[in-house]
């Protein structure tokens, strides 16, 4: 390769000649272009044997879920927890049985059958006499009902009299106090219950059948009670009943006259002192409502009990008390196949017990609880209080309830239809009741061999179990796999899990499956607490079994991160201690699977656990879990990394004990270490967690030390890309201002203002010397610029100083030198800054408490807005306290005099002004910007006359409130802002602020107009934001509770737990409507790529004077940039806004406000993840970077701030232009390079969010531009502002990165490129008008072309894929060339009517695929131009 330089020289003294009066004028090709088009072929600097690595796959950055949610957490979340807890738990402790049968005297309005039902609790009682056959049937009752529950205490009532019943009942109720009865009739001897609402009863000596009136009933037997009512017509009663509960319950009156009538006036006293200790909400009827009380009828109104001879005469009440041999024996009736070798008699004698589930008789009572809790779970879904009160708060009422199931399945096959108080939904028909008779009948048909073998009369036989539970084991996981994501119904076997948990066979496979159903979202957590699976997870916490750990620790994470209301049972049995031997860093959990995310989860439980619960913070310190914590601080996984710094936060939160223990440990040490973690999960989580080490009152000597260490420690934090962690840091000080007071600041203030002062005489001195006032030089830098001089002479801002990571190596976390007062500030801010540009360089610090104080004051102005609002808050406070000193006050007020005598407005004379204006924005709109989606026809000539647009700057002049890093400029801002007016003066200093935008009012389009985007809106007294600086001081003296500021941090990481975890996300399932999107999206990239496969190689001797379209902007763009796929050309101007057009249907997508302080531009543009859903990355000269998403406006959705820092601090007037912050970003990598008015060119890695390489340049001037390869990200490219260029290598040491330096340009570089694909041409453009082409091998440019003579080189752009290159100079020509040096096109480019007027060229780029060249123009005129086939 030649070493030597080719310069092409392009004669200009004939381009006028050779121009017409059309807008275009065709270029020539020379004949040297044509022999030199062949060279065209050879790869740049060895790049040729560079391949694309493997292993780098392209991630889309930026896009977690911290971007997503500006981790705020989300309220949907927490309020989505239900209530699925036992408030109040009744007892049915007691219960009467009535039994009315008259045995041998039939009733007189019941004509039986012959034959007819006769058994009464399976007794047949005309085989004794009537006497012993009521007794017997008495008992047998007592006895199955005993077995239902057996802490119930029954007593019978035979036969009763009126007195008989009346005094039982009351007895009952007294003895039952307000727990629950059972009242169980059974009125087979007696008449129908009457549809006015009364039983039958006997007399005295049974001559006579006595009405009973439900009403009276009721207030002998008072609430809370559950009746049984086993007799024809027995719906007549629930319906008189519920008729008389509701007239109860409407008449105070009525309420208490049960107890009255029950109650002893000694206990009725008491219950009156009970009830007013416990004041019940208004509006809510009482606890014991009398239609609280719960019914059981075996049939309705007009429906009389059935007679079939083969069915017990109480076959409701069988039904209710034994349903195992009911269910059985119903079964024998409808099949008579069974009945070939099955009796009846061999039926009542199934073996085993029902409280074992191992024997065919406890399997089967433990399938049949499954089966009817899965039905009532199905049709109760809708009504989850009413399934909890009936089948979870009394095991009496749930099974009862459970049985009432099987009754009306069974009575309505014999036209009956039991009814309930609560009515219950049909389920007589539930597909489960299959799974039931096929488990029935597997049973029965063992059940000869196992009479055989019992009996002796048979061989052996063992019981083969049902495989009921395995099935549906396998139902509900198919469902899951299959189910889950399209059908959002909670599937039925859930109950049946629940029934699982207490088989060790099923035990683990049902746990794993129930893990997978909890990590489908806050809803399957709450499907599970409300069927009632915490009891069951509570108690398996005190198995030993190893293999239950992994998946017992998941399922309580995920029930923790929806209700954290589980500490006391956590605390009752010592379960917590279950999780922190997990914790443990030993040897033991080394067996389980991923034990690292299993002790992150644990980190995470035991961190609820103590959350605002002291016992919990106490249980935790005596078991060590600070040790435990501490140990894996350093682990190689993040997520334990972070949850042991928000355990450790949640542990030693208020715990002066919790505390001293970490400094025994040094724990506050290790969590000054992870500030620089490469995770910004992590840096967050530490930093919260030594926030809330923070901030003790009654400090000793020793913790206000270790305070100050941690906060000189946690500086580093200002340095941080990630919003999330800058924001706890701001958190983590709020603790130390509350707890230091104004004595502690007012000698950082005194220093502030001494410093304030000497830079304001500093600054008025300059501004003499300089020969221009501040006002006339600040209206200056706003206006629009029409020359190249002003374009590159940039302006005065600069950013407020950082804390750079000398202060924090120069100090080991944890320890402040000695000389902290002094070293510590300055330390805090480079060399580099020194002089009257920094607000940072003091001379001397006399305590940590000045830098803080000015940290504060940086943070305050910082690029994010929810950063800067609350450090605000926390400086107003600091402000208000300051300003009720006296010393302070009366600075204050010399300040505002000088303000009023000066009456300029205040601010505007300060050419250093470093405000950042804080407009009024909701906080709904608080990360939005003023964005609007436009109507196609809105964009052609939006004018308006002069006057009408002094007018509307009138009417749209905005009061600002600006913040500043200055003390004194805080209160001149303040005055102005309690002072501002519309005054002509005030008008005319606000319309050089103001982006001067007109419309017509028939362009206006609907809804929201870009006018109404493009300006802000005014701030008032009436709606002036709560966290404003404005309503910060005049309230702070009122409320005291601001400071410490309150983290919602912690609550958004716990969110992690109700996010799926055990499957892909929905952008990796095919056929998600993200995975397809995606899909389409890569099918029209590789379109679009192989379009400009095929055009690329003629672009590089084509001309490129075809003009495509016309855009008019409404100002002047000073930055263009193309999307590479979408349609999308964005358009920067002066006054920091973004348009974003269509540029294929020249129509305005949405206008972006980018936010910028005043006195501060955009310099650069990047897309981020262009292949899928682009971010656009705007660069201001203040150093900061801000990233929007959605800010094309599409689906109607405004532009969203993603994240936000400042990427160059120590920035510096490197001479008389300065260049801002440029940069290049790297998709594969995820690395943003950033050069600017710097020394150093900073590497920001977007996965870490941090600052990972600092690469000094080695130059004085400033970084102009700066490109870099798009392999592997490893070479970078920078041109500076004194014409060197300089190469350097990444993967050397930053002090020895330079691998390559030239200087043969002479001026400021206008912009350096290296292609992405094609040859990887590096190509420069200088202002003197000279373009090179280098080779990074090589010492000196291989080519040099002449294109601007005479005239600067204000735009350079390089197409990314093809050899051509396009410069405009300020003689308002365009060129383009190829790589060889030969001119394809040169264009005039005018503007006005018939183009009579040539448009000066402010900004150039080409599309990156398409052969697509867009210029800007002065006059708001963005043309783009595109080769054409023309070979002449």
């Amino acid at each position: 390769m030649p070493s030597a330089a080719v310069h092409v020289i392009a004669s200009d003294a004939n381009e006028d000649a050779r121009s017409t009066s059309s807008t275009l004028v065709n270029g020539e090709r020379n004949d040297t272009d044509n022999d030199n088009n062949n060279n065209i072929s050879t790869i740049r600097h060895g790049f040729d044997h560079a391949v694309y690595e493997d292993d780098v796959l392209s991630f889309l950055h930026f896009s977690d879920k911290r971007h997503d949610t500006n981790a705020k957490p989300d309220p949907t979340v927490r309020s989505v927890s239900l209530d699925w807890r036992l408030r109040e738990r009744i007892k049915t402790v007691s219960g009467l049985l009535v039994i009315c049968l008259n045995i041998g005297t039939d009733p007189p309005d019941i004509v039986k059958t012959n034959p007819c039902a006769k058994l009464e609790c399976w007794i047949d009682p005309f085989l004794l006499v009537p006497q012993k056959s009521l007794e017997a049937i008495g008992k047998h009752l007592h006895t199955q009902y005993e077995n239902i529950n057996g802490r119930t205490r029954f007593k019978m009532s035979l036969d009763p009299s009126v007195e008989e019943t009346k005094k039982l009942c009351c007895q009952m109720r007294r003895n039952a106090k307000e727990e629950r009865i059972l009242f169980h009739y059974n009125g087979h001897g007696v008449p129908k219950p009457t549809a006015s609402g009364e039983i039958w009863v006997f007399n005295r000596n049974y001559t006579q059948y006595i009405p009973v009136s439900l009403y009276d009933l009721q207030s002998w037997l008072g609430s809370p009670v559950i009746y049984v009512w086993d007799c024809s017509s027995a719906g007549n009663i629930v319906n008189a009943f519920n008729r008389f509960a509701e007239q109860r319950d409407a008449d105070p009156a009525h309420q208490g006259q049960g107890q009255q009538q029950t109650s002893s006036t000694q206990q009725q006293g008491q219950t009156q002192q009970q009830s007013s200790s416990q004041p019940q909400p208004q509006g809510t009827p009482p606890s014991s409502a009398w239609r609280d009380c719960i019914q059981l009828a075996a049939c309705g109104p007009n429906e009389t009990l059935p007679m079939n001879p083969d069915l017990p005469a109480d076959v409701f009440t069988a039904c209710l008390t034994t349903p195992i041999e009911m269910s059985l024996r119903w079964v024998v009736m409808r099949n008579p196949l069974l009945t070939t070798n099955i009796t009846m008699d061999m039926v009542s004698r199934l073996p085993g017990r029902a409280a074992e589930r191992r024997t065919p008789l406890g399997e089967l009572n433990w399938i049949f609880t499954a089966v009817t809790d899965t039905i009532a779970w199905c049709v109760l879904q809708d009504q989850p209080e009413l399934f909890k009160r009936l089948f979870r708060q009394d095991l009496m009422v749930a099974s009862m309830f459970r049985n009432f199931l099987l009754a009306e399945r069974i009575m309505r096959s014999y036209q009956c239809t039991p009814m309930s108080t609560p009515q219950l939904p049909t389920t007589h028909d539930h597909p489960m009741w299959q799974a039931w008779d096929l488990a029935v009948d597997m049973c029965l048909f063992q059940l000869p061999q196992l009479l055989a073998a019992e009996d002796g009369s048979g061989p052996a036989y063992a019981y083969q179990s049902s495989t009921f539970f395995s099935e549906q084991l396998t139902a509900f996981e198919v469902w899951l796999v299959e189910g889950a994501v399209n059908n959002p119904k909670i599937p039925e076997q859930l109950p049946i899990v629940l029934q699982v948990l207490l088989s060790q066979v099923h035990r683990l496979r049902a746990l794993i499956l129930l893990s997978r159903f909890l990590d489908l979202g806050p809803w399957a957590v709450n499907a599970a607490l409300s069927v009632g699976i915490f009891p069951y997870v509570l108690k398996l916490l005190q198995s030993p079994a190893a293999e239950l750990k992994p998946v017992l620790v998941f399922i309580w994470a995920r029930i923790l991160a929806v209700d954290r209301s589980c500490q006391n049972d956590l605390l009752k049995d010592h379960g917590y201690a279950y999780f922190i031997n997990i914790l443990m860093p030993n040897n033991a959990m080394l067996s389980i699977p991923h034990v690292s995310e299993h002790r992150a989860m644990s980190a995470f439980i035991l961190s609820v656990f103590c959350t605002n619960f002291k016992l919990g913070q106490q249980a935790c310190l005596r078991a060590n879990v600070i040790t435990a914590c501490l140990a894996h601080a350093k682990d190689p996984d993040p997520l334990l990394r972070q949850f042991v710094c928000l355990c450790l936060g949640q542990v030693w939160m208020n715990n002066k004990e919790a505390k001293s223990a970490a400094i025994a440990e040094n724990g506050h040490e290790k969590l000054c270490a992870l500030l620089t973690d490469s995770v910004p999960e992590v840096r967050a989580a530490a930093m919260y967690a030594l926030g809330t080490f923070l901030g003790d009152s009654n400090k000793t000597e020793q913790i206000v030390n270790i305070e100050h260490n941690i906060a000189i420690s946690a500086l580093v934090a200002m340095s941080d890309a990630s919003p999330i962690v800058r924001r706890e840091f701001v958190v983590a000080l709020s603790h130390l201002v509350h707890q230091a007071g104004p004595a502690k600041f007012l000698m950082a203030a005194n220093q502030t203002i001494e410093e304030d002062q000497s830079q304001r005489i500093d600054e008025r001195a300059n501004n003499n010397h300089l020969g221009g006032g501040g006002a006339g030089s600040s209206a200056s830098s706003r206006r629009p610029r029409s020359s190249v001089t002003a374009t590159l002479s940039g302006n005065e801002w600069r950013s407020p100083p950082s804390f750079s990571s000398p202060l924090i190596t120069s100090t080991s976390p944890g320890q402040l030198p000695s000389n902290a007062t002094s070293s510590a500030a300055s330390s805090a801010a480079s060399p580099a800054t020194a002089g009257t540009d920094n607000h940072f360089v003091s001379t001397s610090y006399d305590s940590v408490y000045a830098v803080l104080w000015k940290a504060l004051l940086s943070l305050s102005v910082d690029p994010n807005p929810e950063v800067a609002k609350v450090a605000s808050i926390v400086v107003d406070h600091i402000n208000s306290m300051l300003l009720n000193t006296p010393s302070i006050n009366e600075y204050a007020s010399s300040i505002i005099r000088e303000v009023v005598g000066s009456g300029t407005g205040g601010g505007q004379g300060n050419g250093m002004d470093r405000s950042r204006s804080f407009q009024a924005h909701d906080d709904h709109n608080r990360f939005t910007s003023t964005t609007s989606t436009v109507n196609n026809h809105s964009v052609n000539n939006i004018h308006m006359s002069g006057s009408a647009a002094v007018a509307a700057q009138q009417l749209r002049r905005p009061a600002k409130l600006t913040r500043s890093v200055s003390f004194a400029s805080t209160l001149r801002t303040i005055y102005n802002f309690g002072n501002a007016s519309l005054s002509s003066s005030s008008v005319n200093d606000q319309q050089q602020n103001t982006r001067p935008l007109s419309h017509q009012s028939t362009a206006t389009p609907t809804s929201s107009s870009i006018n109404n985007n493009h300006h802000r809106n005014a701030i008032t007294q009436q709606n002036t934001p709560a966290g404003s600086p404005r309503n910060s001081i005049s309230n702070n003296n009122n409320n005291n509770n601001t400071l410490p500021l309150v983290s919602d941090f912690y609550d958004w990481s716990c969110e992690y737990f109700t996010e799926p975890q055990m499957r892909a996300t929905e952008a990796e399932e095919p056929g998600s409507v993200v995975y397809t999107q995606r899909k389409w999206r890569r099918a029209r990239n590789e379109k679009i790529a192989l379009e400009s496969h095929s055009s690329k190689g003629m672009a590089g001797t084509n001309r490129w004077d075809e003009q495509m379209i016309t855009i008019h902007n409404e100002t002047e763009a000073t930055k263009l940039l193309f999307h590479q796929y979408e349609p999308h050309l964005v358009a920067a101007d002066a006054y920091n806004y973004l348009v974003v057009w269509d540029w294929k249907t020249s129509t305005p997508l949405s206008v972006i406000d980018n936010r910028n302080p005043s006195h501060s531009q955009i310099t650069d543009m990047k897309f981020i993840n262009e292949d899928d859903v682009a971010l656009l990355l705007i660069a201001s000269d203040d150093g900061a970077i801000r990233l929007w998403k959605n800010y094309d406006g599409a689906d109607q959705e405004d532009a969203q701030l993603v994240s936000s820092w400042r990427a160059l601090k120590d920035m510096e007037k490197s001479n008389s232009r300065q260049s801002g912050l440029v940069c290049d970003w790297h998709q594969e990598r995820g690395l943003l390079f950033t050069g600017g008015d710097a020394r150093v060119i900073k590497v920001w890695d977007a996965h870490q969010e941090m600052s990972i390489m600092d690469i000094a340049t080695q130059s004085t001037g400033c970084v102009t531009s700066i490109t870099s390869d798009q392999m592997r990200g490893d070479i970078i490219v920078a041109g500076f502002g004194d014409g060197l260029i300089g190469v350097y290598d990444r993967r050397m040491k930053p002090t020895a990165a330079m691998v390559q330096r030239w200087d043969e340009h002479k001026a400021w570089i206008t912009g350096v490129h290296l292609q992405r694909d094609g040859n990887r041409e590096l190509v420069s453009g200088g202002f003197g008008g000279d373009i090179k082409i280098w080779d990074i091998r090589e010492t000196s440019s291989l080519r040099t072309i002449e294109a601007h003579t005479h005239a600067d080189m204000t735009a350079l752009a390089v197409h990314d894929h093809s050899p051509v290159v396009a410069s405009a100079g300020d003689d308002q020509i365009i060129k383009v060339w190829n790589i060889n040096g030969g001119r394809l096109s040169t264009i005039r480019p005018s503007s006005g009517f018939l183009g009579q007027r040539n448009s000066f060229t402010r900004a150039l780029t080409f599309h990156p695929n398409l052969m697509v060249m867009g210029a800007s123009g002065d006059d708001g005129s963005i043309t783009l131009y595109r080769s054409h086939n023309i070979t002449s």
